[in-house]
């Protein structure tokens, strides 16, 4: 079966969705980003590490992680990932063995400490 890698669809047992950002105007005129859902796919998605990131000389807790998907056309860095309650932004996306088959997504997630919004 030549050299395609073996892939379990069995472990895509997340619900993901990509989602983009574009820029509607309000009912007073004012351009604002609305968030659009693109593509609901099922996911394999595991925490790979976390670690503290200075932002604006405030910690705040960051995780990274791995997702692999079945591969879907015109998934782009500058998307987001939404899964449960978390806003994921994608680092990397590699189409393993450029095959068209599986996508190996980067991704990291920033806690919001409590009292942020």
């Amino acid at each position: 079966m030549g050299d395609k890698i073996h892939f379990d669809a069995g472990k895509l047992n997340k619900r993901i969705i990509f989602t983009t950002h574009t820029e509607i105007t309000n009912s007073i005129g004012q351009i604002i980003l609305q968030e659009q859902p693109i593509k609901t796919v099922w996911a394999n998605i595991m925490p790979i590490r976390g670690f503290e990131q200075t932002l604006e000389e405030r910690l705040r807790p960051e995780t990274v992680y791995r997702i692999l998907t079945r591969y879907h056309r015109g998934i782009t860095p500058n998307m987001k990932i939404k899964y449960k309650d978390k806003l994921l932004h994608i680092t990397e996306i590699i189409n393993v063995d450029e095959g068209d088959f599986v996508l190996e997504i980067t991704a990291t997630s920033k806690e919001k400490r409590h009292g942020e919004e």
